[in-house]
């Protein structure tokens, strides 16, 4: 589980899952006594490019197990057996990462996880109808022009063209799953899986060459392109084992908690809560004039940031 070093969030109390500190290189004090990305072989000074693939890097040079899986401190794959509403990202959303909700989407149940787990090569998560995607340019046909709308808020103008260039260059087996796959109108992102060894091992072979390429020659401003390529990449990969190769493959619902900080009491809770729905009465008024996912929306986060940084 990558951990982000800046934010104190709750832990799930199951031996399953272990949180690793994404980019503890620069977390010198770790107070909730975790471990980090920054031991043995590891590329976690390259957290602010790579996002979580620092975590997946480390266990993947440091780690020996059978199934490797990889979430985020705010999502996590459902091992419940009911299927909830998603939005239009494709993901369920819920509002606390507590003890009701952990227990609301299995996440508390290592040995119901550990059957479905062990029936399957992969794990992963459904995928998202390209049609209902937000973009900067509304919406795309597919995968693809969903990126390329992104570009100047995620990715470069150029990095869609690199990458395949790259792929054709260093790994040309998954050129033309790459292909079909941006084509496609089935987005799969956010890198949340569990997968066998060899599967998690041929992955990050894939990846990691090319990432380290587009990082070490950054075309642009935006820091980080090699993440959001990471992404794409891992939709590559998960095209070509599900229609090139036999494997036993098992698609879960991703779940999304927007607020994962401990709660410190009913009064803490409660607070939150009404903090959450004056949040969602200020979502429906601003979306409309700054639509998800556009350069507009990017730039208002990045002055509210810069606001409370001062502040």
């Amino acid at each position: 589980m990558s951990h982000r070093i800046d934010i104190t969030s709750e832990l799930v109390n199951n031996p399953l899952y272990i949180p690793v500190r994404c980019g503890a290189v620069f977390d010198k004090e770790n107070p909730m006594n975790i471990a980090g990305d920054d031991t043995g072989e590891n590329i976690s000074e390259q957290r602010s490019h790579l996002s979580e693939f620092t975590v997946a890097y480390w266990a993947w040079k440091n780690q020996t197990a059978d199934y490797y899986g990889l979430c985020h401190y705010r999502r996590y794959l459902s091992f419940s057996d009911l299927t909830y509403p998603v939005d239009t990202q494709g993901l369920v959303e819920e509002d606390f990462l507590n003890q009701e909700t952990m227990e609301k989407y299995g996440l508390l149940s290592p040995d119901h996880m550990s059957q479905i787990i062990s029936e399957y090569d992969a794990v992963i998560p459904q995928p998202a109808p390209v049609h209902l995607i937000t973009t900067p340019k509304g919406p795309q046909s597919n995968v693809g022009d969903v990126w390329r709308a992104n570009a100047g808020v995620l990715i470069e103008s150029d990095t869609i063209d690199r990458m395949l260039a790259l792929i054709d260059q260093k790994a040309p087996q998954y050129s033309r799953a790459a292909r079909e796959y941006l084509n496609s109108t089935e987005h799969r992102g956010y890198n949340c899986y569990v997968f066998k060894r060899e599967l998690f091992d041929r992955m990050c072979q894939f990846q990691f060459p090319i990432l380290f390429e587009l990082e070490q020659h950054p075309s642009g401003r935006l820091q980080r392109v090699p993440g959001y390529v990471g992404e794409i990449l891992f939709g590559i990969f998960l095209y070509h084992i599900i229609h090139f190769e036999d494997w036993k493959i098992k698609e879960l619902q991703l779940v999304k908690f927007l607020d994962t900080r401990p709660v410190r009491g009913t009064c803490d809770l409660w607070l939150r809560k009404m903090k959450r729905r004056g949040d969602r009465v200020l979502r429906m008024l601003l979306d409309p004039l700054f639509p998800k996912g556009s350069l507009r929306r990017e730039r208002l986060k990045s002055m509210v940031r810069t606001i409370k940084s001062v502040v």
